[in-house]
């Protein structure tokens, strides 16, 4: 199990924050390589997602869900079991979150577990730490984009999607190696 521990700050109502963050399909526009569906009959949306380490590429898909959700400490919790799509590995996952009011906006913090198996398990704790760090960077200069300038009005999106790119991990990959011979050396 790999627990990766992330927050950020989002110059928008906390509230605005929170909603956006629960529309699962929206907050799937922001993640780098995600793709979220609509919610079936059970509430959960099918997702895919791809990932880039090096030359190699996982692509993952599945569903994700709302578990459980407590309005007035805007606090969620997130599951996700997907299945990459060539191969045998597996990833679940657990992700916690809250929206804290701060002066100048919200601050969103999340607690993740996940499970992986398969090719992508082998590629160390440091190489996918680094790959949730960046995912999760980039989500949020997307949601900052779209809820900390202009507000939109409620239901309609700020800005039109544009599609992510899945994360590369080339760069990852040598500093983790990089950090690991000097760690060696030391």
């Amino acid at each position: 199990m790999i627990e990766v521990r992330n927050e950020f700050r989002v110059p928008a109502d906390p509230e605005t924050v929170y909603d956006y963050l629960l529309a699962l399909e929206q907050v799937g526009e922001c993640i780098p390589g995600a793709q979220v569906g609509p919610a079936g009959d059970d509430g959960a949306h099918p997702a895919q997602i791809a990932v880039k380490l090096g030359p190699m590429r996982f692509s993952y898909s599945g569903r994700v869900r709302l578990e459980d959700r407590l309005e007035p400490e805007r606090k969620a919790t997130l599951v996700a079991d997907v299945r990459e799509a060539r191969g045998q590995g597996t990833a679940k996952a657990r992700m916690e979150m809250s929206v804290d009011r701060e002066d100048n906006g919200a601050r969103v913090v999340t607690h993740t577990e996940v499970h992986l198996t398969g090719r992508a398990a082998s590629m160390g704790r440091g190489v996918i730490d680094d790959v949730a760090a960046r995912m999760v960077d980039d989500m949020a200069a997307c949601i900052t984009q779209r809820l900390g300038s202009e507000p939109a009005a409620p239901g309609v999106p700020a800005s039109p999607a544009e599609p992510q790119r899945p994360v590369g991990g080339f760069r990852l990959m040598l500093r983790v190696f990089w950090d690991k011979l000097f760690k060696r050396r030391r």
